[in-house]
């Protein structure tokens, strides 16, 4: 899967002609930007914001921003698609506070609604894979610190901090080059934790990464 494919924004520009438009793509475009979809993205949101912070009494979404597409949908006769993997982005006001909620989407082959997953919140750039493989190492890194016991760690948010190397996309989505570093926050046993995340291109769509 490769890293940091092309983002498309549906909610927030008219779609073009529809002639100009591939049929799955318009199909896609309707789906997600239908009422039920929404509400059921924004449903999620709310609930990873409240486990996020639950000393916070008021998670509030309030609008989408982004959709990263990693594998296109596909419909079959019903309403739901049949294949596809994406990430939904939403805006979540956390207190008055703006903090973004990462919802991850796959499609189910028997047409059945799509099953939604909680990724780490705010803005990091790991794809789900990579996300996956960060929170080994920082589960690991805990552990040192003596916070084992895994349904204490609760994942807050995340944030770039900088870039030290420009990234380049290629003409098919793939990230080939660039590296930066991020922070990513929890709630860890009690204590708030800062994890230092360094990410690399490796050249070949994929991340190297390091915590610190």
């Amino acid at each position: 899967m490769g890293t940091l494919c092309a983002s498309q924004a549906l909610a927030q520009q008219p779609p073009a002609a529809p002639q100009a438009i591939p049929e799955a793509l318009q199909r896609f475009q309707a789906y997600a930007t239908s009422d039920a979809y929404k509400k059921t993205v924004s449903q999620i949101a709310t609930i990873g914001d409240s486990i996020s912070a639950p000393e916070c009494k008021e998670h509030k979404p309030m609008e989408r921003a982004a959709i990263t597409i990693f594998r296109p949908a596909a419909f079959g006769e019903g309403p739901h698609p049949v294949d596809g993997l994406w990430m939904d982005r939403i805006k979540m006001s956390r207190c008055g506070t703006p903090v973004m909620q990462n919802i991850l989407v796959r499609a189910q082959a028997n047409g059945q609604p799509p099953q939604m997953q909680l990724k780490m919140p705010g803005a990091t750039s790991a794809n789900p894979p990579m996300q996956d493989k960060v929170m080994q190492d920082v589960l690991a890194s805990l552990a040192k610190g003596k916070c084992t016991d895994q349904t204490k760690i609760i994942p807050v948010d995340s944030k770039l901090d900088k870039e030290t190397k420009p990234r380049k996309i290629d003409g098919k989505g793939m990230l080939v080059e660039g590296a930066w570093k991020e922070t990513w926050v929890f709630t860890a046993c009690g204590k708030k934790a800062n994890i230092g995340v360094e990410f690399t291109a490796d050249g070949k769509g994929d991340l190297a990464h390091k915590v610190k």
